[in-house]
């Protein structure tokens, strides 16, 4: 179990690092993490929490990996994915191309599940389509950008799925297939950070189960700029249970997690002062 003094410094480097807020609850959560990663006793902590306030990117790193949440699977919400392929299909109509973005990638599930539904609905190996797939976990990414998983991971999948994008089992692993793959681009991003290395605009983008855990004063600032990403008929895809909060007039509610860009006739605020005004 973390002490007192370390949970504070932990809080406070996952602010700083990630935009994270930590709250007293996740204490006992962040110690099963800490077993995890190897870190069992007070003195892994202590290096690791020692490390990252010196600037190690190693340690700062593992620190995020810490604090951050990788739970996720293939077609979590299924319609979500039929949603985004009927979007992608019918801007490609439009445009010639299809843009689509998943900005909590994780280990993967979620923009690779994106190019398999791309993939179906178009009924076609090379739709013209692409997905980028951001996280800020490097070593997620890099399990991403593997491509390989499980059967506790594939379990999700049913049979046709699993034949037709993955290769056959290995050591009771089994890869995405190539068809699969060539559409996702892996790349990484701080959502907090002031500089994103991405270019708009995108015809959907994902961005589930990672704006909730952020600092209350930057989740504005992080759905305004991605109304900037997004086509002016792009499609923002949520968690069910999220809700836009004080940015939900950039967005025109549909269902199930399902938001269209509004159209303002003035600027939005940005929430960027404030967040800097409440550290002072």
């Amino acid at each position: 179990m973390l002490t007192s003094e370390q949970f504070d410094r932990t809080r406070k480097l996952a602010l700083r690092l990630a935009g994270i807020e930590l709250f007293d609850r996740h204490r006992e959560l962040l110690a099963a993490r800490s077993r995890r990663l190897r870190l069992p006793h007070a003195a892994g902590i202590e290096g690791l929490l020692s490390a990252a306030e010196e600037g190690d990117p190693l340690a700062s790193r593992q620190l995020i990996g810490l604090v951050t949440t990788n739970f996720t699977g293939f077609f979590r919400h299924p319609g979500h994915f039929d949603a985004a392929a009927d979007h992608a299909i019918a801007a490609a109509q439009r445009r010639g191309q299809a843009r689509l973005w998943s900005a909590a990638a994780a280990t993967g599930e979620e923009p690779y599940s994106m190019a398999m539904a791309l993939i179906e609905g178009f009924r076609r190996d090379d739709p013209p389509a692409s997905v980028l797939a951001t996280d800020i976990d490097a070593d997620a990414l890099a399990a991403a950008a593997r491509g390989e998983y499980g059967e506790r991971a594939l379990k999700a999948l049913g049979a046709g799925r699993r034949e037709r994008f993955f290769g056959e089992p290995v050591a009771e692993r089994r890869c995405i297939r190539p068809a699969v793959r060539r559409l996702v681009e892996f790349r990484a991003l701080n959502l907090t950070e002031v500089i994103w290395p991405v270019e708009g605009p995108f015809d959907v983008i994902f961005c589930r189960n990672v704006v909730m855990y952020l600092e209350a004063c930057r989740r504005y600032a992080v759905f305004e700029r991605l109304a900037s990403l997004l086509a002016s008929d792009g499609l923002l895809i949520l968690d069910p249970t999220e809700h836009l909060g004080k940015a939900g007039h950039l967005f025109t509610p549909g269902a199930d997690g399902l938001y269209s860009r509004r159209r303002l006739s003035c600027p939005p605020r940005s929430a960027t002062r404030e967040c800097s005004v409440l550290r002072q």
